[in-house]
């Protein structure tokens, strides 16, 4: 390198730091497209959690409510007035708390912080402490600015879902993959929420196999879907 030692080591620095173009390995994993928009819910769910979940209180059980009523209308095969009117009266309801969850995911910045995903675990039965929720984000925190981002939560779902040693650290993907199944946000998993994404993953045979290592061999019917489970 030509020039002062200091211009030379600038230069290198620079160099350095550079974003480097890093050819995909062979054996990666592809993410399906419903893994993708699933993975995309749930990192808009995350992002801000801690100034939504106010809203999202009011607005799971009533979201629980409606489908309670709309399995009675079923069972009783025909109308109820008052059934009716409360459906009606829900689905207003649900529609505001829903346009106050948009108004807060227009302002967000795009991250997960520490207090949301500390909120989001609460919320799922788990209280971690601050110490683990740092472990959590620090293992894929690539810019290292203290928050997840959509493109580090990518990058560590396509890892684990390529990962064949098992030494990928795990602790947010168990958390994130829990809430890619749990498409009616209700903190459960049923066997119907998990049966279509596990088929686009495995196919039927391997699916099967997935759904009773998940669910036990006779995958129980409980719960309004089939068999639930609830965050480990």
């Amino acid at each position: 390198c030509s020039g002062t030692s200091r211009v030379c080591a600038w230069a290198k620095n620079v160099d350095h730091m550079a974003p480097k173009v890093v050819e995909p390995e062979p054996d990666v994993i592809p993410i399906t497209s419903a893994e993708e928009r699933e993975l995309v819910r749930v990192h808009r769910l995350l992002c801000d959690y801690h100034s939504k979940r106010k809203v999202l209180r009011e607005l799971r059980p009533r979201q629980e409510r409606v489908t309670s009523l709309r399995s009675k209308l079923d069972d009783e095969d025909g109308g109820d007035l008052a059934v009716a009117s409360e459906l009606q009266r829900l689905g207003v309801e649900i529609a505001q708390l829903r346009d106050k969850i948009q108004a807060l995911e227009d302002k967000s910045n795009g991250k997960i912080s520490a207090i949301d995903l500390a909120e989001a675990l609460r919320t799922l039965g788990k209280r971690c402490t601050k110490l683990e929720i740092q472990d959590m984000i620090w293992e894929v925190d690539e810019n290292l600015d203290e928050c997840i981002d959509w493109d580090e939560m990518r990058i560590m779902f396509q890892r684990n879902i390529s990962d064949r040693s098992g030494l990928e650290p795990a602790k947010l993907y168990n958390l994130v993959q829990f809430m890619i199944f749990d498409q009616d946000e209700n903190g459960l998993v049923s066997v119907d929420e998990t049966t279509n994404m596990l088929y686009e993953r495995y196919g039927r045979v391997k699916m099967e196999a997935k759904l009773r290592a998940l669910f036990g061999d006779d995958m129980t019917e409980t719960g309004t879907q089939g068999g639930e489970i609830d965050f480990p």
